[in-house]
């Protein structure tokens, strides 16, 4: 999977205790692989814990805190699957402020499986097109790339990297 648009670039991952382990490590891993620098924005400071399918999983430390965190000080923004941090970010005013900003300034996101959720916070939210629960393709929406079901291969991350390059090939031209 080439993701060269990544390379350079600073990404936000937005979570709450209770993101998919396996999900975070394999775009983790990608975006390592890709040269980007991925930043984890949580509602946690300090540590923020996975949950790994069965129970808690690993704690990971946060990068920046989501009541810190501006939209302007990344390139894109990343919302990995897991109901758990979910339902801890429905209730968080800054993860809508956040979401909302990158969503208002048309900045590359990603939102995986129930992330899908958090567009229904933000103002325009509902009149997107977003993926169904069963996609397993990404749907694209402006330069918001959604996903009902992830998989191992991550073709959701290829997706964005494409809207990376035409959001790069956009700013070159003006």
């Amino acid at each position: 999977m080439s993701l060269s648009h990544f390379t350079g670039k600073t990404i936000a991952m937005m979570v709450a205790s209770g993101f998919d382990e396996a999900g975070f490590i394999a775009i983790q891993r990608a975006m390592m692989a890709a040269g980007a620098k991925l930043k984890i924005v949580s509602r946690e400071a300090g540590l923020t814990n996975a949950w790994n399918g069965t129970g808690w999983g690993m704690s990971y430390p946060a990068d920046a805190t989501l009541s810190t965190t501006l939209a302007v000080d990344y390139d894109a923004l990343i919302v990995p699957a897991g109901q758990r941090h979910i339902d801890a970010l429905q209730n968080e005013a800054h993860a809508k402020r956040v979401l909302g900003a990158f969503l208002r300034a048309d900045m590359p996101v990603l939102l995986q499986a129930e992330a899908r959720q958090l567009l229904q916070l933000v103002d325009g939210g509902e009149s997107r097109t977003i993926a169904g629960d069963q996609d397993t393709a990404p749907v694209i929406d402006n330069n918001l790339v959604t996903i009902g079901e992830t998989g191992e291969v991550l073709v959701e991350l290829t997706t964005l990297n494409q809207v990376i390059g035409t959001v790069l090939d956009e700013t070159q031209a003006a």
